[in-house]
């Protein structure tokens, strides 16, 4: 069935390398149709589709998107048309900065100065039957307030997956919505779920390279435990599906072999047992039957009195390739070794600590080398071992007492605040870099 017609100036066709005929292949996001070529020899670098193609892709609103040419399909692609995925949309008069809210409010403010269509989207938004979704852009009304308004877009070309937490993940219809998008024949979906502590530690352990940076981390059980106990003075119990802190238990054995233990919830809880049987017995509440990894601790560095480790952005930029967008300390709570920000950690600037502990900028600059080749190494075989496409990661790196960096933790779902203490075109870059990520995914330039 031809639906319309696609008008190209000859400037247009010659930059693009198009093959002429009297029609081609149409795409816009995941719709696709066939339409009538019409060359237009008056017009420079342009192209205009008929109002029936309009409606057809959706697209009544969308003409200022950049075109690219397949050949071997004879396809124009209309792009590139990018969904935020979210599983609801929040729209309070006030917000925190570090809401939801806020994240989607600021993706759609930035998303209007790339060139891409670019809009968030829910799992009851889309209708499947005609591939399109209904999506929100955020329009600003006065100097504090704005709405979400609303178009009908096809389904897009790229997905950047922004579900907020691991219990919503779980629930059904975002698993099948997750499910059905994948599986589309044009889309590419990226940073597609909260990550497994286990997993990943499969995952990374198989490249010899990182083996030196890994904690000994096993799968919790009987056997492991009372052999961790044995190897290490000092371990952590973690959910393997777990975020913020949230139930992580650490363990201390004496040189008695006394065993102490105390719980990260909403309140810390302190307790002894006798050996790792009672360990397991008396934490099991507490672990409501969750799969829980038991990790070697570490005797990390401190400053001012207080362990910190290392929290960094690693994001793939314009052109898909990985860099270290943002990088800062989160120092513990005194008495405290758990440094998550939502346990009570502090952010402090990474230059600032490095420099009072390590005083020479070589030693800091050959630490903040090492990061950023660890960083590299770890987003590189994580993508490989998984064969799923990440856009940005959060990394928690800690800096033993002998100056070692050991890799903690792997996040791919790093929440970042609008408003920052620090620098306002970081908090920018770390909002926009996978926007223009998936502007290159799509295939198409970010200017």
């Amino acid at each position: 069935m031809i639906t319309g017609t696609i008008y190209l100036s000859a400037e247009m066709v010659t930059k693009l390398g198009v093959t002429l005929n009297r029609i081609i292949n149409v795409r816009a996001g995941n719709i696709v149709t066939t339409a009538k070529l019409a060359i237009d020899s008056t017009q420079r670098s342009t192209y205009a589709l008929s109002p029936e193609l309009l409606r057809y892709l959706h697209m009544e609103q969308l003409s200022h998107l950049q075109l690219r040419y397949d050949a071997d399909t004879h396809l124009i692609h209309i792009g590139p048309i990018i969904g935020i995925l979210s599983s609801f949309l929040p729209n309070r008069n006030e917000f925190d900065p570090k809401s939801i809210q806020a994240e989607l409010i600021y993706l759609s403010n930035i998303g209007r100065t790339l060139p891409a269509e670019i809009f968030v989207f829910t799992p009851s938004s889309i209708n499947w039957k005609n591939m399109t979704t209904r999506g929100y852009c955020y329009r600003k009304i006065g100097n504090t307030q704005g709405e979400w308004v609303s178009s009908v877009y096809p389904l897009p070309d790229v997905v950047y997956n922004r579900i907020p937490t691991r219990a919503i993940e779980a629930r059904r219809i975002i698993k099948r919505t997750k499910k059905r998008l994948m599986r589309l024949p044009y889309l590419k979906y990226f940073n597609p779920a909260f990550l497994n502590k286990w997993k990943v530690h499969q995952f990374l352990s198989s490249n010899p390279e990182l083996q030196p940076y890994l904690p000994e981390t096993r799968l919790l059980n009987t056997i492991n435990l009372a052999q961790m106990l044995q190897n290490h003075h000092e371990l952590y119990l973690k959910p393997c599906n777990g975020s913020l802190g949230r139930g992580i238990i650490k363990v201390t054995v004496s040189s008695q072999g006394n065993i102490k233990f105390i719980i990260n919830g909403r309140y810390k809880l302190r307790g002894t047992a006798a050996n790792h049987v009672e360990l397991l017995k008396k934490t099991q509440r507490y672990r409501k039957g969750k799969a829980y990894i038991v990790q070697q601790g570490l005797s990390l560095a401190t400053y001012k009195g207080c362990p910190f480790d290392i929290r960094i952005i690693f994001q793939k930029n314009h052109i898909g390739e990985w860099q270290l967008s943002k990088k800062f300390i989160r120092v513990a709570p005194r008495g405290s070794s758990i440094s998550n920000l939502s346990s009570g950690g502090r952010a402090e600037k990474s230059n600032i600590v490095f420099k009072d502990i390590y005083k020479d900028q070589k030693i800091i600059d050959t630490k903040n080398n090492q990061m950023r080749n660890l960083c590299q190494i770890v987003a590189s075989t994580l993508e490989k071992s998984s064969k799923l496409i990440y856009g940005e990661l959060g990394l928690d790196i800690g800096i033993d007492q002998l100056g070692h960096p050991w890799l903690i933790e792997v996040n791919s779902k790093p929440r970042k605040s609008t408003r920052t203490n620090f620098s306002q075109v970081i908090v920018k870059n770390s909002f926009k870099r996978p926007l223009q990520y998936a502007i290159f995914l799509a295939g198409f330039n970010n200017y």
